[in-house]
């Protein structure tokens, strides 16, 4: 089944300092991390760091309601170890999760872009850039430098391409004088 990829861009929601992802993203993310077994929210949250470099460390106000209402639907079991709490899949929950199973992916994957382009960002933004940064860079996300040269440039002509034609429109439709 193919998605269609402006429903998952709509659960993007990358605005600066705000919610990285909608409320929907979050809950299937975190059902996919519950596939690798069962866990306490604090430990799924880590995940995330883990998964996108500490680019997207969720905060509990997002990660224990998307969790909550995982449960009120009956894909998520919460089980009590004291003071805290073990989460884990329902069969349900593996069942909803295979019906998004697309949608899914391309939000990890989402993550996964995050932390590999922080990598590149922190090593373009060091003062000395040595050949064993640019290896270190490269082994920690598997990117070429090549690769990230040609989409660098390929960002910038389309930058500037964009910025061109809205600023051409804007001197056609200037009035004249007389």
């Amino acid at each position: 089944m193919k998605f269609n990829t402006m429903d998952v861009e709509r659960m993007l929601l990358d605005m600066g300092q705000g919610r990285k992802y909608s409320a929907r993203a979050m809950q299937l993310m975190l059902m996919a991390l519950l596939q690798e077994g069962s866990t306490h929210g604090y430990h799924l949250i880590r995940r995330f760091a883990q998964i996108s470099q500490n680019s997207y460390v969720p905060s509990a106000g997002a990660v224990y309601p998307a969790l909550a209402y995982c449960t009120t639907q009956g894909w998520v079991l919460i089980e009590e170890e004291g003071r805290r709490k073990m989460y884990s899949l329902t069969d349900e929950g593996r069942s909803y999760l295979e019906s998004q199973q697309e949608k899914c992916d391309y939000l990890l994957q989402s993550l996964t872009y995050r932390g590999r382009k922080l990598v590149w960002i922190r090593q373009m933004l060091a003062e000395h850039n040595s050949d064993e940064d640019l290896k270190a860079a490269q082994e920690q996300t598997g990117w070429l430098p090549e690769f990230v040269q040609i989409r660098h440039s390929l960002k910038q002509a389309m930058f500037e391409q964009s910025t061109a034609s809205h600023a051409i429109d804007q001197i056609r439709n200037l009035p004249k004088e007389s």
